[in-house]
This record gives structure tokens, C-alpha cells and sequence, in this order.
């Protein structure tokens, strides 16, 4: 049984008008358990749409979305009960939030579950830890925090409900290089530590590259293109025909194969590419 699983999905923006827009477009999609997943797809293309639905807060037009074989649609309560299961952290969550402290802005979820006073304590100090939040910050105003510091809160905020799927779009958006680099390192420290799954949409096809176990594409409201980091981005053509592109590190050493430099097929990180290089080089000098 998958972990979460649509079919015949359909989704439209302005249903029965003169503007109707079909997002999603009869899916039929599969996500097993464990992992770091990866939605990329062009701007307007379906992927913000179809997460959104994995966690009942949009309704297909048609079909289901399954989540351990339930339709998470079949009710009210499961699809309120969904939204505390798979919990979704929009893009620029920092900007949702509003408590006087940042312990209290941790909290809001877990209060809204109806934890005791001692479940909170500790989900929110276990959720703090996940992301690098001191508890010296506890009693601190989130406004008073830098721009990457409240990424980091509004996002524990999420993991304090202990859900069994975290989904994160576009976490690093507008991040300078070092914020960006703490977010990834604390998506993949969330994950080995707790050993839940994380679906990630991002834009950067570099850090889907670095982080994800498998990549989705999604393209004009379809799925295009399911597998691993190298048999997605394999299809360089088909990415860009799609608006996509492959990682920055993988159209670089292309260019150095081209140029004579002896290099593998199928770099996607800048760790492969300074392993292959260094081979490349020993491999030189030997000669």
C-alpha cells in the first residue's frame, strides 16, 4: 500500500465559468514511505496545487487522494484529521506569524491538537531542536529575529505537530547562500533523525539535486517525468522543453566533457563533480 496516492486526480481554478482552468489533470500518482521527495515543475504548472491536496486543504474536482489506502475526502473529520497527519509549511512561512513569543508560535499547533500543557513543553522543545533554535530564543519576539531564524520557527511550528509527512515549498526561497545551506542541512537532519517522509517543491534543481531520494515532475497539470535524482534529470531535453533545466554543476561539466575532459555521465551534485574531477586529474598525472 503507498503512503499517499491520488487517482484520476482533477483539480480547477474558476470551475463553471469563463475562466475555468484545469491544474490538475486526471493524475495518477504513487508516493511510497521513507525519503526525501522532490516536486519540481515550471511556474504555474500543478505542483503547489496537487500538495496542497495530499493534505485536504483543496478538494478534488474528480477522483481521490488516498493516504495509507484512506480517502482523506471521505469526511469532515478525516480531512480535518489529515491536515495534523501530513503537515504542510508554505512558502514564506515566516510571514504567518503572530504570537508574542516565539515558544508560543511553536505551540500554535500543538494546542490546536489539544495536547496536555507537558506534550507541548516537549513538542515544542523537540521541534526547536530539529531546526537549531536555542531555547534562549523561547521567550524572544519572532520579529525581533533575522529573516532566516523565522523560516526556522515558522517551520518548527509544523514539525511540533508531529506529523507523519512533512511537506515544505520552496523552503529556501529568498534566502541568501548561507540561510539557504542551514535550511538544507536541517531538512536533512529532520529526516535522519526522525525518519519521516519529506516531500520538497523547490525551484532549485541544485538542491533537489544534493537532497532528494526522487524527483516528480509535474507540467502542465500532468506528471511528466517519477524516478531517481539521475533518471530524471537524465532527460535534460525533456526539462527544458518543460521550462526546466538540469543542475548549474551538471551543464559545467558537460561543457568540460565536450571540451576533452574525460568525465562520466550523470553528475548532479558538486560532490560528484570534485570526485570525478579528481579521478580525472590522478588518471592524468598516472599517464
Amino acid at each position: 500500500m503507498s503512503l499517499i496516492e491520488t487517482k484520476d486526480l482533477v483539480y480547477l481554478y474558476g470551475a463553471r465559468t469563463p475562466f475555468e482552468v484545469k491544474a490538475l489533470d486526471h493524475i495518477d500518482l504513487r508516493l511510497e514511505e521513507g525519503g526525501i521527495k522532490a516536486v519540481i515543475g515550471h511556474t504555474g504548472s500543478g505542483k503547489s496545487t496537487l500538495i496542497q491536496h495530499f493534505n485536504a486543504l483543496l478538494k478534488p474536482a474528480q477522483g481521490s487522494v488516498l493516504f495509507h489506502g484512506e480517502n482523506i475526502n471521505a469526511n469532515k473529520q478525516t480531512a480535518y484529521r489529515t491536515r495534523f497527519r501530513i503537515g504542510l509549511c508554505f512558502q514564506y512561512p515566516e510571514y504567518q506569524l503572530f504570537e508574542d513569543t516565539v515558544f508560543a508560535d511553536i505551540a500554535f499547533g500543538p494546542k490546536n491538537m489539544g495536547m496536555s500543557e507537558q506534550e507541548i513543553d516537549s513538542a515544542v522543545r523537540t521541534a526547536a531542536s530539529y531546526v537549531g533554535v536555542g531555547e534562549e530564543l523561547f521567550d524572544r519576539s519572532p520579529f525581533d529575529l533575522s529573516g532566516g531564524q523565522k523560516r526556522r520557527i515558522a517551520i518548527a511550528g509544523v514539525m511540533a505537530m508531529n506529523p507523519e509527512v512533512l511537506i515544505l515549498d520552496e523552503p529556501t526561497a529568498g534566502l541568501d547562500p548561507q540561510g539557504r545551506e542551514t535550511i538544507l542541512k536541517m531538512i536533512l537532519n529532520y529526516r535522519g533523525v526522525t525518519g519521516k517522509t519529506v516531500i520538497l517543491v523547490s525551484h532549485s534543481m541544485d538542491d533537489v539535486a544534493r537532497i532528494a531520494d526522487e524527483v516528480i515532475v509535474v507540467n502542465q497539470g500532468k506528471i511528466a517525468l517519477q524516478g531517481t535524482v539521475h533518471e530524471v534529470f537524465s532527460h535534460s531535453a525533456e526539462l527544458t522543453q518543460m521550462g526546466l533545466s538540469v543542475p548549474e554543476v551538471t551543464g559545467i561539466t558537460d561543457r568540460l566533457r565536450d571540451m576533452g575532459c574525460e568525465l562520466p555521465v550523470g553528475i548532479f551534485t558538486v560532490g560528484q563533480a570534485a570526485d570525478a574531477l579528481a579521478d580525472y586529474l590522478a588518471g592524468r598525472i598516472r599517464k
